[in-house]
């Protein structure tokens, strides 16, 4: 049976969620009550007295890991009749399987990245005495950190390696398309049953594709090369994950060190032929001549110069030239007077003219110079956001109107992105409607309610207690989409006392929300109003996801 939310263990560990399960036991999250802080406790059911003096020795050598791609083993204890239980670090950030879920396939520089980082942790647990095998490398227990460093999670199988002694039945577990052909029945696993399953995960993360389960294999069936999928996979990296999930162990890679170099290898950029200069010579441009400059014209070299002749030309252009300055300065002075009288009186509308003229661009540059400064303040949040729920769909079915109808996203934040495509109960013409959010939520009615109206109009309510709340802010939206089953993207931005507002992708409004600065529970809400639904309906909603930001 899981354990259940709120159940405390050891006196210490008190259970927040179930994280993962399977056939031997399951990983929770906790709070550690003794240090005040999260941990993950790892759970196996089996309780034999040979798993249990098993446990006993491997976790004793695990509390004495340290590695920066590593958890820390903090704690260890059994519970007669009960289970094992280890307690680890938790890793806060994605797993790489959410990760190739939400977003595809991985980019081949970034996978190097962490995958090497995690062949550096594997190298570490390789070269402990006794040597430490992990044995359920998968894109699912490799954590990407919100610093962006891959950490190998989920110790619940690791074996302290032990040539004499065959695999025991209580570490058998296997991940179809991760685990080696040796790892399956009562064969011997090693350092090198590590290295096929990150190469099993490589290959995971760089085809958005599961690998072929060794076994199948076994019976002849062919598995395609990572480059068959990505064409962005060289061959030379297809060829180094080829190698490293050979059925045989001695045809793998032996070690770590030598699969990330091979890695480094293969994904080192390719060094260019310099052009050839002969044929790299921009065009010649004849240069600018500049008008204050004297070009004297070059003359035959067997032509004499003759000086005083370039002297009287010299003061005969110097007088002509005198001669023409004086007519034009004359003119000028004429016209000067003859337009002054007109200038005095259209001067005054010329200036009044200019003056609004500037007025309109420094009220238009402002504005556009604030839109850029909020948008690029938003792209750097999006850009520095987790995703920490979602994407899911479901709906909320409507009751009789007696009260406010709530998904829980079991999360707990005070700034966050929260956005959801809500898809309309019925036409606006029919009845009334509203959805939105219940964020930053305490306890019952104290929490701020986000509420978009079918009436085309929002509005930011934040409960202190009442369930009818003070208004923060309202506002209309005329693009509100009203008809039946219309549908409306909603995004929710909270930034400490700073929100922002945006519908179907545009920027509605920002908010003040200094009224509530404390972090809470956020749901998906319909209903919020009484009244504002019909018996019988539902408001139905897709791609409802939360990002948590710094």
């Amino acid at each position: 049976m899981p354990l259940e939310t709120g159940q405390v263990l050891n006196n210490r560990y008190r259970i927040v969620k179930l994280l993962g399960q399977g056939g031997f036991g399951a990983v929770y999250r906790a709070w550690d009550a003794n240090l005040n802080r999260p941990c993950a406790v790892k759970e196996n059911l089996d309780t034999s007295p040979e798993a249990q003096r098993q446990f006993t020795r491997e976790a004793t050598v695990l509390a004495n890991l340290s590695h920066p791609n590593l958890p820390r083993v903090t704690d260890h204890f059994i519970l007669p009749g009960q289970g094992q239980y280890l307690v680890m670090d938790f890793v806060e950030g994605d797993d790489l399987a959410s990760i190739v879920r939400q977003r595809g396939t991985v980019p081949v520089q970034q996978a190097m990245i962490w995958v090497s980082q995690v062949a550096d942790a594997l190298e570490y647990l390789h070269s402990r005495d006794p040597v430490v095998v992990h044995r359920d490398i998968k894109p699912a227990n490799i954590r990407v950190t919100p610093e962006g460093r891959a950490m190998l999670v989920d110790f619940g199988l690791v074996k302290v390696y032990n040539p004499q002694l065959k695999t025991t039945m209580g570490a058998r577990a296997v991940t179809p398309g991760y685990a080696p052909p040796e790892q399956y029945g009562q064969g011997s696993t090693d350092a090198r049953s590590d290295i096929y399953a990150l190469g099993a995960t490589l290959f995971a993360i760089l085809t958005a594709q599961e690998p072929m389960e060794s076994v199948q294999r076994m019976s002849g069936s062919q598995m395609g090369l990572a480059n068959q999928f990505n064409p962005s996979v060289s061959p030379a990296m297809s060829e180094v994950i080829e190698r490293s999930l050979r059925l045989e162990p001695s045809q793998r890679y032996q070690s770590a060190g030598e699969f990330k170099a091979a890695l480094n290898s293969a994904s080192a950029p390719v060094l260019v032929k310099p052009v050839n200069q002969a044929y790299a010579v921009p065009a010649m441009r004849a240069p600018a001549m500049e008008p204050s400059v004297h070009h004297p014209v070059s003359r035959p070299r067997s032509q004499p110069r003759s000086e005083p002749i370039k002297k009287a030309g010299v003061g005969l252009y110097i007088g002509i030239g005198a001669l023409v300055l004086v007519c034009i300065l004359g003119s000028i002075g004429v016209f000067g007077l003859i337009v002054a009288s007109g200038n005095k009186t259209t001067q005054a509308t010329s200036d009044a003219q200019m003056q609004a003229t500037l007025a309109e661009r420094v009220k238009t540059t402002s504005t556009a110079r604030a839109e850029a400064t909020q948008q690029s303040l938003l792209t750097r949040l999006e850009a520095n956001s987790r995703l920490v729920f979602g994407p899911q769909s479901g709906t909320l079915e409507h009751d009789d109107g007696s009260s406010i109808i709530v998904k829980n996203a079991d999360v707990n934040l005070r700034d966050f992105i929260v956005e959801a495509r809500f898809y309309n109960p019925y036409a606006a013409a029919d009845g009334l409607w509203d959805y939105g959010f219940v964020v930053r939520h305490e306890t019952k009615n104290v929490q701020f309610r986000f509420v978009i109206q079918s009436k085309k109009t929002w509005v930011l309510l934040n409960n202190t207690g009442e369930p009818d709340g003070e208004t923060i802010a309202q506002g209309e939206i005329p693009a509100l989409k009203v008809g039946a089953q219309d549908s409306n993207l909603v995004k929710l931005v909270f930034q400490g006392n700073r929100g922002w507002f945006f519908l179907n992708d545009v920027l509605v409004t920002e908010m003040d929300l200094s009224a509530r600065m404390n972090s809470g529970a956020v749901y998906i809400a319909t209903g919020v109003f009484q009244d504002d639904k019909l018996p019988g309906k539902s408001t139905r909603y897709t791609d409802f996801s939360i990002w948590s930001l710094p």
